[in-house]
């Protein structure tokens, strides 16, 4: 059985969470230099988010599957949980307000911001509702709290 600490890793998923970002502001830029080629950047800001959120669900899957065979709920975890919350929720936020930004210029190619970041504000509150069930099982063993 391996250690827990192989299987909790946040830069697993952070990786294409930048390279996704990465596209998105790239599309963002184009879009405000009004040049039409940010249409083909946002798919790969799409591809690589949802990379992300895979690699979060088969972390996530194998501490369950740890979790089932060893009692013990470690700092790793807790902290695993607490920093995919705090990630989650900035990036579900900044979707959200980037699409809802976008709605006055739905007929000025805005349709493709809202079309592309609505859905992945979606996914992403779906991860943080997942990670905040599981920091929450894990509350019991949450470390020792300082002056």
């Amino acid at each position: 059985m391996p250690r827990l600490s192989e299987n909790v890793n946040v830069y697993k998923f952070i990786t294409p969470m930048l390279i996704s970002g990465f596209f998105f502001f790239i599309s963002f830029y184009l879009r405000i230099l009004d040049v039409y080629f940010y249409i083909f950047t946002l798919p790969f800001y799409a591809l690589f988010l949802m990379i992300s959120l895979y690699l979060f669900y088969q972390t996530d899957k194998k501490m369950i599957q740890h979790e089932d065979h060893v009692t013990d709920k470690s700092w790793n975890r807790y902290s695993f949980y607490h920093n995919c919350v705090g990630i989650y929720f900035v990036l579900s936020v900044v979707l959200f307000f980037v699409s809802v930004i976008y709605i006055p210029f739905y007929h000025d190619g805005g349709q493709i911001f809202i079309w592309y970041c609505a859905p992945m504000s979606l996914l992403c509150l779906i991860s943080l509702i997942n990670s905040r069930k599981r920091l929450k099982e894990n509350n019991n063993d949450t470390p020792a709290k300082t002056g």
